[in-house]
């Protein structure tokens, strides 16, 4: 009798993406990273207002350096994923999304409310944060895996015929 099969690369595939990671790991995960991109924000516009630059400068520069890195960091880190270009550009499809969210709440705390870049950004981030756990869970995740998925219990592919020589 043959011994078990061993897995192959597809079988793995399969395993990691049926198991997926569980919504409570994901949460921290997702915190951490949500922590890098912020700070990383943060910095960005707090550099941009140093040097003279309008904050509307500074959320796009921020927008061009940050979205690649909380990209990658969530597909790999976050979510176990491979890295694709579809999920990729639905990711900066999220991000894109928020960006008006984020200039109006900028304007309205830095040019309504007089406050200052250092203090307005962080406020903006914090209120964007549900709204970038959706939107990551939604463009990364083939689909959202909210308790672990059972793995098959038999092979999805058909097995091979033998052909035994005596057939019709």
């Amino acid at each position: 009798m043959p011994g078990p099969a061993l897995n192959t690369d597809e079988q793995v595939r399969l395993e990691r993406r049926a198991s997926g990671r569980p919504l409570l790991e994901r949460g921290w995960r997702y915190t951490l990273v949500g922590l890098v991109c912020a700070i990383a924000h943060n910095v960005v516009m707090i550099v941009v207002d140093h040097l003279g630059g309008h904050y509307l400068v500074g959320i796009l520069v921020s927008f061009l350096s940050v979205t690649p890195i909380g990209y990658s960091l969530h597909s790999w880190f976050t979510f176990a994923e491979p890295l694709r270009l579809k999920a990729f550009m639905r990711f900066v499809a999220g991000v894109v999304a928020a960006y008006p969210v984020s200039v109006a709440m900028m304007v309205v705390l830095c040019s309504g409310l007089n406050l200052s870049v250092p203090i307005a950004t962080p406020i903006a981030t914090v209120a964007l944060f549900v709204w970038n756990f959706v939107a990551a869970h939604w463009a990364i995740l083939p689909r959202l895996y909210l308790q672990p998925a059972t793995l098959p219990t038999s092979p999805r592919r058909p097995a091979k015929h033998q052909s035994t020589g005596k057939e019709e």
